[in-house]
C-alpha cells in the first residue's frame, strides 16, 4: 500500500478530532477499494476493508480523474441516512494515489429543510387565500361604489320630479283661483251662467284634488331624498371599511411576503 495512504489510515482517529462534527472518515485508493475506515460510535459499518466504493453520482471518479477536491451529497438509500462531504485526492510526488473522503450526516439538516419548505408552503396557502379575500373586498369596494353613483342618480332624479310636482302644485293654485273667479262671474250671470257655475266648481274640485296630490307627492319624494341620503351615508361608511380592510390586509401580505423570503433564505441556506 502506499506510505501517504497508509499514513492517513493509522492517523484518521485523530483526525476525526480535530472537528465537532461526528465524521465519517474513510481512504480509498485510486481504483475505489477502501483501505481503510473511521466511524462515529452508534454507526454501524456500511461497508469494509476491500469492499468497493459504490459511487452512482461520479464523482469519486472525477476526484481521481482531475486531481482537485470535490463536494458531494449521497441520499440515504445507499448509507442509510443522507450524508455530504468533501472528496479529497491524495497525491505522492504529484500522481494521485487515492482518495480521503470525509463526510457527515445532513439527516436533521434536511429534516429542518423540510419544515422550512412545508412552512413555506403554509405561508403561500394563507397568502393565496388573503389574496382572494382581498380580490373580494375589492369587488365589494367596487359594487359599493356603483351603488353609490346609483343612488346619487335616482336622487337627481327625484329631485326632478319634485320640480315638476312643485309647478303642478303652483298649476293647481292657479287652476283655483281662475275656478273661484268663474263662479263669481257665473253668479253675476244669474240663471244663464248656472251652468257654467257647475262646470267652475268642478274645476274648483279637482284643482283643489290635484294641490293635495301634488302635496302628498312631494311629501313622499321629500321622505324618499331623506332615505337616499341616509342610504349614500351607509354606502361611504362602507367603502371606509373595506377601503380600511384592504390596507390591513394588504400589510399582513407585506408581512408575510418577508416571511415567505425569509423560509426560501433558510431553505437556500441549508441547501449551501
Amino acid at each position: 500500500m502506499n506510505e501517504k495512504l497508509q499514513y492517513l489510515i493509522d492517523n484518521l482517529d485523530i483526525i476525526g478530532q480535530l472537528y465537532d462534527k461526528e465524521l465519517i472518515l474513510s481512504v480509498l485508493d485510486k481504483d475505489g477499494i477502501v483501505q481503510g475506515f473511521s466511524l462515529p460510535p452508534g454507526i454501524p459499518p456500511q461497508f469494509e476493508v476491500g469492499s468497493v466504493f459504490d459511487d452512482p453520482s461520479g464523482i469519486f471518479d472525477e476526484v481521481i480523474r482531475t486531481g482537485t477536491t470535490k463536494h458531494n451529497y449521497l441520499p440515504k438509500e445507499i448509507m442509510g441516512f443522507p450524508i455530504e462531504g468533501n472528496l479529497v485526492p491524495v497525491k505522492d510526488n504529484g500522481k494521485v494515489v487515492g482518495c480521503i473522503i470525509c463526510s457527515y450526516s445532513v439527516e436533521g439538516k434536511e429534516k429542518i429543510k423540510d419544515i422550512a419548505t412545508r412552512f413555506q408552503d403554509s405561508i403561500q396557502e394563507i397568502d393565496d387565500s388573503i389574496q382572494d379575500v382581498v380580490s373580494g373586498i375589492e369587488n365589494l369596494f367596487h359594487m359599493l361604489t356603483n351603488m353609490n353613483k346609483m343612488t346619487s342618480d335616482v336622487e337627481k332624479d327625484v329631485t326632478e320630479a319634485a320640480d315638476v310636482v312643485n309647478k303642478i302644485s303652483n298649476n293647481a293654485s292657479h287652476s283655483n283661483i281662475l275656478a273661484l273667479n268663474a263662479s263669481i262671474e257665473a253668479a253675476r250671470s244669474g240663471e244663464a251662467g248656472r251652468g257654467f257655475a257647475v262646470v267652475a266648481t268642478q274645476m274648483g274640485k279637482l284643482a283643489e284634488d290635484s294641490g293635495s296630490s301634488a302635496t302628498e307627492i312631494k311629501k313622499t319624494l321629500s321622505e324618499i331624498v331623506t332615505h337616499l341620503e341616509t342610504i349614500v351615508d351607509s354606502i361611504k361608511d362602507a367603502n371606509d371599511v373595506a377601503k380600511s380592510h384592504i390596507d390591513s390586509i394588504s400589510s399582513i401580505r407585506n408581512t408575510l411576503e418577508q416571511t415567505i423570503d425569509v423560509a426560501k433564505e433558510l431553505e437556500s441556506d441549508i441547501k449551501l
